[in-house]
């Protein structure tokens, strides 16, 4: 039974960064509230949860349909004890330019990268409200440069961070942080499955990271309460400060450290 019971919400779950981030935050001391559409990945990523001795609570979820999302957050909602941490973290990469990009394909990224934030964190923000809390949106280098094959992509991510910025603005006067955070450094592709994987030469598996490396920058911006807010932090940036300062002085430095 944990002695300070609280709950993180954690979207796209069952791989990757986001595997890593549900497991961080468990080991942190939270239980975790993981989706993703895919249920074999995310049960094993509920059975790493339960094997280091935390806890999960996996709900299968097409976060491109907003009834799957009112869903998971009806679920999160009448189960959680005191959420304190929501990360949006689901995304869908598929290179296509815009001359052969179809409505379909459009569409659903925006769903599942943009819509989906917008309705998760609104649906669970009165229960952040009730003590404090902190929403962490995943962004990365595409919601501040363009790149080729990926308007969508790079739509969805620009859109993020304007939505977490008036966020962010709207609670500025509350105990709710809004954050967003890059990786920092190069890790698995989105969109990538175990399965595709195994499928991929290992002299490019080779250059990605464990995302494990980064969970220090997460666990800090999960531990805010509104101190820290309307910012864009890079993981790998602030991993290092909290290496080399500890938590109470990046904090006291945290200027230094966002964007």
């Amino acid at each position: 039974m944990r002695s300070d019971p609280t709950d993180a919400a954690v979207t796209g779950a069952g791989r990757g960064l986001g595997r890593a981030i549900a497991q961080a935050l468990a080991a942190d001391g939270a239980r975790v509230w993981i989706c993703s559409e895919n249920p074999t990945e995310l049960e094993r990523t509920a059975a790493l949860i339960a094997a280091a001795g935390g806890e999960a609570r996996a709900i299968e979820t097409d976060l491109a349909e907003p009834n799957a999302c009112a869903a998971f957050t009806r679920a999160v909602t009448e189960g959680a004890d005191r959420l304190r941490v929501v990360v949006n973290n689901a995304a869908v990469w598929q290179p296509t330019r815009v001359e052969d990009l179809n409505l379909a394909q459009w569409s659903h990224t925006l769903a599942v990268m943009l819509t989906a934030p917008f309705l998760v964190t609104r649906d669970l923000l009165p229960m952040l409200q009730r003590e404090g809390g902190s929403v962490i949106n995943v962004s990365s280098r595409s919601s501040v440069m363009p790149f080729e094959g990926e308007a969508a992509y790079c739509a969805a991510k620009y859109g993020v961070e304007a939505f977490s910025q008036c966020l962010a603005l709207e609670l500025r006067s509350s105990t709710v942080s809004v954050n967003t955070i890059t990786p920092g450094l190069k890790i698995k592709p989105t969109s990538l499955t175990e399965a595709q994987i195994a499928t991929v030469v290992e002299s490019e598996r080779s250059q990605w990271h464990d995302p494990m490396e980064i969970m220090p920058a997460f666990v800090f911006l999960a531990g805010l309460r509104g101190e820290v807010t309307g910012h864009r932090f890079d993981a790998f940036e602030l991993t290092g400060a909290l290496r080399r300062l500890g938590r109470d002085e990046t904090l006291a430095r945290i200027s230094e450290f966002y964007r």
